[in-house]
């Protein structure tokens, strides 16, 4: 018989109900299997006749068999298990194993066309007839449990379910079960040491009940977790791909934003953001000679990375600059960039309100690595110099575990010796840091002083059971309260950008990725007063568009920033932080409607915040008209050029739908418009050169890339 007329007929057996086998086939049976069964133990030479009717002998004989297919199945399954947790890739369909013959005495021969029909397998992946096949072995194991005694104890051993099918094409990673995983370092390779299932919801977690901000609420980030049903038109998040220059670099893609109907959506909100971390991170990829991962690129900290000469306000918060014009890199004839600048107030360095500052610093055996931890070192001494004997400064490490070395003081020279002592050791236990951060923060905040906690880490946190999800609700508490964090992000490889960005966003800080002793300067030097010192929280933006000038329009960037329209005025919400003479700017693309007026309405800028200082919320609108805009490229200001090939720079390395242009266009637009710019400082002159560096490097690496 071939195999699959004995499923059909186990099948009919399990029924049970209105069976008639066919003719002949019982007697074909009988020379099949011996008339004598052994049950137990027989004394040898002796023999016992089965009293049992031919029919039930047969379905025994079949049970039997069935339940030994099922049983090395399962004991299969078990051994891999621990593999079957990390994936669920399709399970190949594995030879069935040998069925146990009587003995060749009384065994009738198989005919040689007696082959296995050929299997046949669904688009979703599983074998149909190895789904059906279980099915009936578990029938079969189930019949024969009900009518032997002896063979009661196989009851235990449970086919294992089908497993399921494999996800579309489309899809790039398969959607495994979401665990939350506490790990510990084994020399770099992530051990899973206690898996638990995530909570549904978790105190302090993001906006739209994200368990720990992270799509698939997993562990610092941890990729390959992303359930089917979370995964949203931005994108996914993901490891980097094998042949990517760094390993075990993780970031999350926000996606791309579309263009808008102005007619059934004028309205654009979404919160501000002063991180530059993301260019770092690409300055860092081609200093490499590599291209940046494009998940790593986000257009709002590749655009607000630079200096565009936009004057602060004379009086409140800020001022409000809005332009316009035609661009390269526009989709068409009828297409408009717009530019939007927020810059905040200066605050002299002398009046700076007093610090209180908590370094949580990473001393894990990954530190090691480039030497991440002198860089640190090196960085924690530039801030050092620019501190006042009003400040005080404490130090936490943490490695397999977290502690205090040193409480906030201001005796310079101990925290400058402490800090020259730090040395790497042990795994990585990022929550337990952060935890006794918090708790020499809290013992030591002050009324009407900034009071912050600076992480510097490469973002790696794989000790811990609760994991960020748990971490974030005191981030978040404590924020509320007044004391914020920001990171400061080390090193490449093994590094974990998103888990960075995440914990900044949640503390009201910011997050930089030092990638030198240079952008160290930068930011605890040249920005220290606007990184130690915050002007407004909760900022947000929301454009309206005129849909009388204004056909559609694309927002560059902040896709992770959006917030719901509707939500704009509530307090509630938690937004963007601005620190101290920081500038903000957010492009536009725009389509306009044929025959608009000349002196329309094209969109008014909303900004809403909340002054630290006072405590109330301010609200202030800046319209930009028609007759604003440059009437050509080459009219158009220096500053919008500029930041124009910025954004444009940014859309191509994260390979955007809507990019346009070569990286030689942005290359040449870039030297243009440096040469138009005031000259203001050395460093933001040295900011655009280098920045003319990188996109020939690209360019150059692209062909590269092209030619191989």
């Amino acid at each position: 018989m071939s195999r699959l007329n004995e499923r059909d007929i186990a099948r009919k057996l399990a029924e049970r109900e209105g069976f008639e086998p066919p003719a002949g086939l019982l007697e074909k049976i009988k020379n099949e299997i011996p008339p004598t069964i052994t049950v137990g133990t027989e004394v040898p030479g002796t023999e016992r006749r089965s009293p049992m009717a031919t029919k039930q002998r047969w379905l025994m004989a079949a049970s039997l068999i069935a339940m030994a297919g099922a049983g090395l199945v399962a004991l299969q399954v078990r051994e891999q298990a621990p593999s079957l947790e990390e994936s669920v890739a399709p399970v190949e369909r594995q030879a069935a194993p040998a069925p146990v013959r009587p003995p060749a005495s009384s065994a009738a021969p198989v005919p040689e066309s007696a082959a296995p029909e050929p299997v046949m397998e669904p688009q979703g992946g599983v074998p149909l007839v190895a789904q059906e096949e279980r099915k009936e072995e578990r029938a079969a194991e189930k019949d024969a449990a009900s009518s032997l005694d002896e063979v009661q104890d196989l009851e235990e051993v449970a086919s294992p379910p089908p497993p399921p099918p494999p996800p579309p094409a489309a899809m790039a990673k398969p959607a495994p079960k979401v665990l939350l995983e506490s790990r510990r370092d084994t020399g770099g390779a992530n051990e899973v040491t206690q898996p638990a299932e995530i909570p549904a919801t978790v105190e302090g977690g993001v906006e739209g009940g994200v368990v720990g901000g992270v799509p698939g609420g997993v562990v610092g980030g941890v990729v390959d977790s992303v359930p089917v049903g979370q995964l949203s038109r931005a994108g996914v998040f993901d490891r980097i791909q094998p042949g990517q220059p760094y390993p075990d670099v993780k970031y999350k893609s926000a996606g791309v934003n579309g263009f808008e109907e102005t007619a059934k959506d004028r309205l654009s909100t979404f919160g501000l953001d002063v991180d530059t971390a993301s260019y770092t991170v690409a300055r860092r990829y081609l200093s490499d000679s590599n291209l940046p991962d494009p998940r790593s690129v986000r257009v709002e900290e590749f655009v607000n990375f630079f200096d565009y000469g936009d004057a602060p306000p004379t009086r409140g918060d800020f001022a409000i600059k809005a332009e316009g014009g035609p661009s390269p890199f526009a989709q068409g004839p009828r297409y408009r960039l717009l530019r939007f600048n927020i810059r905040g107030r200066v605050v002299d360095p002398a009046k700076r309100r007093p610090a209180v500052l908590t370094f949580v610093i990473d001393i894990s055996g990954s530190m090691d690595m480039e030497n991440r931890l002198e860089l640190v070192k090196r960085s924690l001494s530039l801030l050092l110099d620019q501190l006042k004997p009003t400040d005080r400064i404490g130090l936490v490490v943490y490695g397999s575990e977290a502690r205090v070395l040193l409480e906030p003081t201001n005796d310079r020279e101990a925290v400058r010796q402490a800090i020259d002592r730090l040395h790497t050791d042990g795994a990585t236990n990022a929550e337990a840091g952060l935890t006794l951060g918090y708790d020499v923060a809290a013992r030591n905040f002050r009324l009407n002083a900034s009071n912050r906690i600076l992480l510097c880490s490469d973002g790696v946190a794989n000790v811990g059971l609760a994991g960020p999800q748990a971490i974030l609700g005191r981030i978040g508490r404590e924020a509320r309260r007044g004391i914020e964090l920001s990171t400061l992000g080390f090193g490449m490889g093994n590094y974990n950008d998103h888990l960075m960005e995440q914990l900044a966003d949640k503390g009201d800080g910011r997050y930089a990725y030092i990638d030198t002793i240079d952008e160290a300067k930068r930011v605890l030097v040249e920005e220290v007063t606007g990184t130690l010192q915050t002007i407004a929280k909760d900022a947000k933006v929301q454009v309206e568009f005129n849909p009388a000038v204004v056909a559609r329009y694309r927002l560059l960037g902040y896709e992770n920033r959006a917030i719901a329209d509707e939500r704009f005025r509530d307090d509630k919400v938690d937004a963007g932080e601005v620190g101290a003479g920081h500038g903000v700017t957010a492009l536009y693309e725009i389509e306009l409607k044929p025959g608009a007026s000349s002196d329309g309405l094209v969109a008014a800028l909303h900004l809403r915040y909340r002054s630290p200082e006072v405590g109330n919320q301010t609200e202030t609108v800046r319209k930009l008209y028609l007759s604003e805009l440059a009437r050509s490229w080459e009219q158009a200001s220096p500053a919008f050029r500029l930041a124009a090939s910025v954004g444009a720079f940014a859309e191509i390395l994260r390979e955007s739908p809507w990019a346009k242009g070569m990286l030689s266009d942005v290359t040449r637009e870039i030297r243009a418009a440096a040469a138009a710019l005031p000259k203001r400082n050395q460093s933001a002159a040295e900011r655009v050169q280098e920045l003319v560096e990188m996109v020939s490097r690209a360019a150059r690496i692209k062909a590269e890339g092209a030619l191989e």
